[in-house]
This record gives structure tokens, sequence and C-alpha cells, in this order.
């Protein structure tokens, strides 16, 4: 993938971001009943979806440290999809958006991730099968590329040694708590709507 589209992709991911943090802030949603069983649900699952999605993603960075596209890896979380961080990122968004309780934001969002993210791990499975030729494509037919088949589970060697940038892996480690301190920012933001100190433009469905 070349150096201007990941720019794009990551400026798209922002400004959409971005978007959603706006509206939320001069919206409300008043279509679940906070007291009741759906309520309490959409705000469980969320969560366990959000947590899900952050360890999947510690975990599938953690396999690739300093790797990337230059070393091949296909054990581990990599045995079982070609692209978990991708997949686990979906997982986490699926969070976000059973805590919002919109679903014109979570169909419009989903539909721009739609548009971008196939583009996104084509061009990377590309510039993979480039690299690695035949072994990458023996890696394509008997791994699913997003989906994760845990039937498929490598389990990696005992002595495999990871060398690790520690700078690296705090930029994941921040990145993570993040998503887990804006999932508490979205039900801050919920609060103050419902006693009136964020002012309440229009409601969302």
């Amino acid at each position: 993938m070349n150096k201007s589209f990941a720019k794009y992709r990551l400026l798209f991911s922002k400004l959409l971001l971005l978007s959603i943090i706006i509206v939320l802030l001069i919206s409300e949603n008043n279509n679940v009943d906070k007291n009741s069983t759906l309520h309490f649900a959409l705000e469980f699952f969320g969560f366990a979806f959000l947590l899900s999605g952050v360890i999947g993603r510690i975990w599938s960075s953690l396999y690739i440290e300093g790797k990337k596209t230059n070393i091949l890896v296909t054990d581990g979380i990599y045995s079982v999809c070609r692209n978990p961080l991708y997949f686990f990122s979906f997982i986490l968004l699926i969070g976000f958006f059973l805590l919002i309780k919109s679903i014109i934001i979570s169909v419009v969002s989903m539909i721009l991730l739609l548009i971008i993210y196939p583009k996104t791990i084509k061009h990377e499975e590309d510039k993979l099968l480039k690299i690695h030729g035949q072994l990458y494509s023996d890696y394509i037919l008997k791994t699913p590329k997003l989906i994760p088949n845990f039937l498929l589970f490598k389990r990696s060697s005992s002595n495999k040694l990871i060398k690790i940038n520690i700078k690296k892996v705090e930029n994941v480690l921040v990145e993570s708590f993040g998503f887990i301190l804006f999932f508490e920012l979205i039900r801050l933001v919920d609060y103050f709507h419902e006693i009136n100190i964020l002012p309440t433009l229009f409601t969302i469905f």
C-alpha cells in the first residue's frame, strides 16, 4: 500500500471519528429506555465487544511487531485469519455502535468503512504477494481473509522470540486504552445530555 493511500485512509478514519463526536455532542438518542433490559444488554455487549477488539488488536500487533511486510507471519492469531487487526477493529467498532445506540450513525459509518477498508486490505495483500510470492499464495489458499477459523489455530514454537520495539508497543497500548477511554467518554456525553449540561439540537435514531 503506497504512502499516499495510507495517509488518505488514516485521514478518512480520523474525520469519521471527529464527525461522530460532533454529532454526539449536539444530539441525543431517546430511542432506548435507560432502565430497560435492552439498554443494559447494549451497554454490556458493547463493552464486551470493545474489550475483545482491544485485546485482539494488541495480540495481533505484537505478533507482527518489527516484521510488518518483511517477514511473513503465519502462526498464532495469523494462522486463523490473514487480517486479524482489521477483524478485531470491526469487533471494536461494533462495540461502539452498540453503546451509541444509533441506527443512523451505525449504518452510515459501517457503509463508509466497508467502502474504504476492503481496498486497504487488497493493497496490503498485493504488497505481501509481491514480496513473498508462492509462500503467500499458499497462505492465502489455506487461511481465511477476515473471518477467523479457530480450528486452524497453530501455536507458535515455545522457543520463538519476538523482537520488540518499545516505542511501537507503547503506541499500540496507548491507542488501545484510548478506545476504552472513548467508550467511557461516550457514556459521559450521554449523561451530560440527560442532565442538560450539553445542548440537544436534534434527536438521532
